[in-house]
């Protein structure tokens, strides 16, 4: 066998014919829960100014200055394959003149990103994201429905999870907290690898992310920022977890949780999958007041997130909550020339009537054909040969029974009805 000469670039994904039905099972309950709440879908271009996310996400933070696959076009502009969709989102919001509708705009998308990192399971580089983002809704109740949506596509897909959730206050709590902080690691500053070093200069919070177990050590014995908050990010966080609780989401208070991009104030929260073979996680998002404007709009409270279909189906994989595939409804079989060409007029006629019709005529045995019918568990075949095409005559096969009955073709739909109805 010769060697394969092109491939996918790594940390690429074909989502193969094999995989779809558990990504459509993901996205369709997704769709379907934001419909219900009112959500409208928005999408945007898979490309981006670059400067729209140096600009939003932040020029320290790992993302704009490690993981963006960036490059000029032939203009000289540079642009960016987006890494996330908030910026992009925002950028929308503004230029199409979003912020006259009517309050709340409640916007959500299913988009690609792309981030140059080390590929691991459930993470690529290429990765796909549901997104949600609500904007001109200050109140808590914003942020609680947000994490409500989230937690209900995880139930309905039978995924168990936690709900991890913390407040990093106003951006003069935080000011005050990061002196804090900077102080405390400087203390321990032989202690931190130099990435820790250098996001002590730039971003002290992004060391509370860390995975490596010395700094975790560190990271227990730090100050908490919930003793850093003005009496009015503690109240609006004490009410959104009264909220949460009055609708029955359970949650667990992390007072280390923080995200990785800088647009972020007060709420922030992680879905963490809960079981046996995973403690990821497996979406998230939070509360950014301040974005809109700092993009170029006017002053806008907002709050979103974020949850990756990678993620989600690795847990189902995991747990083995794979959906079987729907069954068709009718196998239509062919023995004969003149019959393969009246069954492919058969079968265009019953797919015009909405059923779900399944067929192989390159099997020329009738064993064949009803054995491709009974491994995808159709309900009926419905036999056609040489004889049957010339009287304009169809068997009908009941596939679980064995039962079966002749039938006349322009009587063949009335029938189907009738028995698939029953």
């Amino acid at each position: 066998m010769s060697e394969i000469k092109y491939q996918k670039p790594r940390g690429m994904q074909d989502i193969l014919p094999v995989d779809q039905l558990l990504w459509s099972h993901i996205v369709e309950a997704y769709v379907d829960i934001c419909q219900s709440a009112g959500v409208d879908k928005i999408s945007t271009p898979i490309i981006e100014s670059t400067e729209l996310f140096s600009r939003a996400v932040g020029e320290e933070t790992e993302v704009v200055s490690k993981e963006m696959y960036s490059f000029n076009d032939r203009s000289d502009n540079s642009l960016t394959l987006k890494p996330e969709s908030t910026a992009g989102v925002v950028r929308a919001y503004i230029e199409n003149g979003m912020n006259s509708l009517p309050k709340p705009v409640e916007l959500y998308y299913i988009e690609p990103h792309f981030r140059y990192e080390r590929p691991q399971a459930g993470r690529y580089r290429q990765h796909h994201q549901l997104g949600l983002e609500i904007f001109g809704d200050s109140t808590a109740s914003s942020d609680a429905h947000v994490i409500s949506l989230g937690t209900r596509l995880f139930n309905r897909l039978g995924i168990k999870h936690q709900v991890a959730i913390n407040s990093i206050g106003s951006s003069q709590d935080r000011q005050k907290y990061i002196e804090v902080l900077q102080e405390y690691f400087k203390k321990h500053l032989k202690d931190l690898p130099e990435i820790n070093k250098k996001q002590l200069q730039t971003n002290p919070l992004r060391i509370l992310d860390s995975k490596d177990p010395d700094v975790i050590r560190l990271i227990e014995d730090s100050p908490q920022i919930l003793d850093y908050l003005s009496p009015e990010s503690t109240a609006r966080f004490a009410k959104i977890l009264e909220l949460l609780e009055n609708c029955g989401i359970q949650y667990q208070l992390n007072s280390r949780l923080v995200r990785g991009l800088d647009y972020y104030n007060d709420t922030v929260f992680e879905f963490v999958a809960d079981n046996e073979l995973s403690r990821d996680s497996i979406g998230g998002g939070g509360r950014y007041d301040a974005l809109v404007k700092r993009m170029g709009g006017v002053e806008t409270p907002a709050v979103g997130m974020g949850i990756g279909i990678e993620r989600i189906k690795l847990e189902l994989e995991r747990t083995g909550k794979i959906p079987d595939a729907t069954p068709p409804d009718i196998y239509v079989v062919a023995i004969g020339k003149d019959a393969s060409d009246t069954a492919e007029v058969v079968r265009e006629m019953l797919l015009d009537k909405g059923f779900k019709v399944r067929a192989n005529f390159s099997k020329k045995s009738m064993a064949d054909q009803l054995a491709l019918a009974n491994k995808c568990q159709a309900k009926y075949a419905v036999v056609i040969g040489d004889r049957e095409a010339k009287l304009k005559e169809v068997i009908i096969k009941d596939l679980a029974s064995g039962n079966q009955q002749v039938d006349k073709q322009d009587k063949l739909v009335e029938t189907l009805t009738m028995m698939i109805g029953s």
